[in-house]
């Protein structure tokens, strides 16, 4: 069966970090979204993700959202944390079309 939808990939490849107008440090994920194949991309900080789970929550059911702070020690947080946000993002496109679709199916 061929699927007529467009073609989504998304990927967070990177982690910036910028300086705010009151000079505080702020680590930006820069998300990358492939889409028709034109390429785009976003700076998004954590809590925008998590604002982001905290409405999902209320229409459908996302998965589990990867916590900001771990019980064990890591040897690179950042990095261990922009590779759960990016397996957490790379789940929607299934579960949105599963939640979507399937009562259409």
């Amino acid at each position: 069966m061929a699927e007529d939808s467009p073609m989504i990939e998304v990927s967070i490849p990177s982690l910036e970090r910028e300086v705010d107008e009151s000079g505080k440090l702020r680590k930006l994920f820069r998300v990358e979204i492939l889409f028709n194949g034109r390429k785009h991309f976003v700076l998004r900080r954590h809590s925008e993700f998590q604002t982001l789970h905290r409405k999902l929550k209320k229409i459908l059911h996302p998965p589990d959202f990867p916590s900001k702070r771990s019980t064990h020690l890591r040897t690179k947080p950042l990095e261990q944390r922009r590779q759960q946000l990016e397996d957490y993002i790379q789940k929607f496109p299934f579960v949105l079309k599963v939640c979507f679709l399937s009562p259409l199916l």
